[in-house]
């Protein structure tokens, strides 16, 4: 697993390293495209290979966290349903915060992600 930002959660926090990782990869070959003579040896068309084969990782990456975050949303929604105070099983008298800690992680996530921009928000991450 990637090395994921302090006080990020890890979705927004695996993107924000994808996403710094290709702007770092992308500095350089904006100074080759401004050289062509740079860019007409053999060893350059290995670069731009390698670079596009990395850019389009890092993308895939990106995509991936982001369907696996964006498919989580519902189930994770679900547990707004839920009574928030329910009985104590052992002992009827006493009562227990039936709160799913994952709605926060959610809250979080979706914070997150809005202040990155460039990523579309799901109605139902909104929702919450």
């Amino acid at each position: 697993a990637p090395p994921v930002v302090r006080n990020l959660p890890p979705v927004a926090g695996n993107i924000t390293w994808s996403r710094h990782l290709y702007k770092r990869i992308e500095g350089p070959m904006h100074k080759f495209k401004c050289n062509p003579a740079i860019l007409a040896s053999k060893d350059a068309k290995k670069l731009i290979r390698m670079y596009n084969k990395m850019a389009k990782t890092l993308i895939e990456f990106e995509t991936l966290w982001y369907q696996v975050w964006d498919n989580s949303i519902e189930a994770v929604k679900s547990g707004l349903q839920a009574t928030l105070l329910v009985k104590h099983p052992d002992d009827g008298n006493r009562f227990h915060v039936n709160f799913d800690p994952e709605i926060l992680q959610l809250i979080r996530e979706a914070r997150c992600m809005n202040r990155m921009g460039g990523i579309k928000m799901p109605e139902a991450a909104k929702m919450v």
